[in-house]
């Protein structure tokens, strides 16, 4: 009786020790699409890209439309021109339209109206773990 009374308060005492070191884990929100869009255009109109990674797909293609001649960039190489192009202090405005979207994809226009001129950018977002930027094609009027 009494190995069995030490036996019950030992696993009590396990049992309250491990109830104390639990800890509960919080889920961070996960970004949304509108998020996705609005860390995009942030990055191009004010040239900060510190989440800009954490947003664009691994394979992405940056396709921009100049004149019969298309350029594309891949993740690195578009992060680096965002970086190396964006004039801050620069009057821009944006609108925004969503163009298709379902549970798992959305396409999105962004047009950036600057002096004199707009830029156009199709972003396509697709849903895996999380939103990924995975496609944008850009032209200029």
């Amino acid at each position: 009786m009494k190995t069995l009374k030490i036996m019950l308060a030992g696993i009590a005492l396990l049992f309250a020790s491990v109830a104390a070191n639990a800890t509960v884990k919080l889920h961070p929100n996960p970004i949304t699409q509108t998020d996705v869009v609005n860390m995009y255009i942030n990055a191009v109109t004010t040239g900060n890209t510190d989440n800009l990674d954490k947003i664009l797909d691994n394979d992405l293609q940056f396709n921009t439309a100049r004149g019969a001649n298309v350029n594309t960039l891949n993740k690195d190489q578009l992060v680096d021109f965002i970086k190396a192009n964006t004039v801050s202090g620069l009057a821009v405005t944006t609108d925004t339209t969503v163009l298709t979207s379902d549970n798992g994809t959305l396409k999105v226009k962004v047009d950036f109206k600057y002096d004199g001129y707009t830029r156009t950018d199709v972003l396509s977002l697709v849903k895996t773990n999380s939103w990924k930027v995975t496609s944008v094609d850009s032209s200029t009027k």
